[in-house]
């Protein structure tokens, strides 16, 4: 079943099951709108929406450090690469973005085994989940499973992404905080579209001057004049002398103020937390690279944190506690081939790295002679530690040979 389609095949099915998911929803609690999707047609917001929802998809969830724990990367590598038989890894994470973004929140289904092991998760659509708190315990009411029937979820097998939320609950969009903007770009884009599909005008007036005529004649009238006349806005219009025809003018001003977007543009880049430059708007004081630092630190991090901490609390805090989890953002910082050079360089002249570990994010083999397996360490340089040692053997060169004094 597809992301949009619900499986309804004429209109009235659709109204029906609408009504019913109504009624379900003043029955069983909060009710989450789907319609967040009509947002996508304001180009900004799509934008927004892509960009955000495909840097998360292309990033994956790993155990911080160099240590691996196989149950852990069992699940990991389930969430990261295969949730789900119907979506890949990629799709499935993109959905889940896209949704926090447009509605403010998503759910995914935590699908267990006899011992409650994770096997694998479902999205579920936002219009089909309602929450209700039940003897202090959330519940989550899905009106339509994979199998058409109507369950309810415990709280511990649903993973709740949140955007923004007020009671820890329900999540709110960024859409929120933009709907007046959104709904003046829209409103002046098709103004301007009507403006120029009517050959640039606002509209046309068509005066009548001899007799009366009825509503019926009137508007047979105006449909035949437009259908014959004004659809050939680049050649003439022909009338006789019981007609007098004009068009109503609109200020250039007018015209200038609504096809100026950046005010919208910029609004919503600020309400996503986007650079300008993401929604093609060109800066002169910030460069690209301090441009996607600071989206990867004030728009992509919180969302990986928000991630995490909702799958350790529902996942893997039964599992392992002694690991932490990250995801793996080399790829958003490295994107600029001079800086990653500039990185791996800096850690190989400082000894964090080994000749062979430098040589493989560009593709290069490792040394044959097995010489770049260590990392290479300035002789000017000790551990704390044998500076003590290094002292006393120092002391004990320089002291004087037996005989010597006597000699003197």
């Amino acid at each position: 079943m597809s992301l949009l389609d619900l499986g309804f095949n004429n209109k009235q099915g659709r109204m029906n099951r609408d009504l019913e998911r109504l009624l379900y929803w003043q029955e069983h609690g909060t009710h989450a709108s789907y319609t967040g999707i009509h947002a996508l047609r304001n180009s900004d917001v799509f934008t927004a929406v892509r960009i955000i929802a495909a840097d998360v998809a292309s990033t994956k969830l790993k155990i911080k450090g160099h240590e691996t724990n196989m149950v852990m990367n069992d699940v990991l590598d389930l969430f990261n690469n295969n949730p789900d038989s119907d979506l890949p890894g990629w799709h499935f994470k993109f959905i889940i973005i896209a949704n926090m973004l447009l509605n403010g929140q998503s759910f995914v289904e935590i699908i267990r085994d006899d011992n409650n092991f994770p096997t694998g998760f479902r999205f579920l659509h936002n219009d089909l989940v309602g929450l209700e708190e039940k003897d202090g315990e959330i519940i989550y009411n899905v009106s339509e499973d994979i199998n058409g029937n109507a369950v309810k979820i415990t709280s511990d097998d649903v993973l709740h992404f949140r955007y923004i939320t007020l009671d820890g609950y329900v999540g709110y969009s960024p859409l929120y905080s933009l709907a007046h903007e959104i709904g003046i770009s829209q409103g002046s884009k098709s103004f301007l579209r009507n403006f120029f599909d009517n050959g640039g005008t606002s509209t046309s007036v068509l005066k009548y001057r001899k007799g009366q005529i009825n509503d019926e004649q009137l508007k047979d009238l105006k449909e035949n004049f437009a259908n014959s006349q004004l659809k050939n806005n680049g050649g003439l219009v022909a009338i006789d002398d019981t007609m007098e025809f004009s068009r109503l003018q609109i200020p250039t001003e007018v015209l200038n103020f609504l096809n100026s977007y950046k005010f919208s543009t910029n609004q919503v880049a600020k309400a996503f937390g986007l650079p300008v430059s993401k929604l093609g708007i060109e800066t002169v004081n910030t460069s690209i690279t301090q441009a996607n630092l600071e989206y990867l630190q004030s728009t992509l991090d919180p969302i990986f944190k928000s991630m995490i901490a909702e799958m350790e609390t529902k996942i893997f805090k039964n599992i392992d506690s002694g690991y932490e989890l990250e995801f793996d953002s080399s790829r958003l910082v490295d994107i600029d081939p001079e800086l990653k050079l500039q990185r791996v360089m800096e850690m190989l002249s400082k000894g964090s790295i080994s000749v062979d570990e430098s040589r493989s994010p560009f593709g290069y083999a490792p040394i044959e002679d097995g010489n770049g397996k260590e990392p290479l360490i300035d002789l000017n340089k000790a551990p704390l530690s044998a500076l003590k040692d290094y002292q006393r053997a120092k002391i004990k060169n320089d002291s004087p040979k037996g005989g010597d004094v006597n000699d003197e």
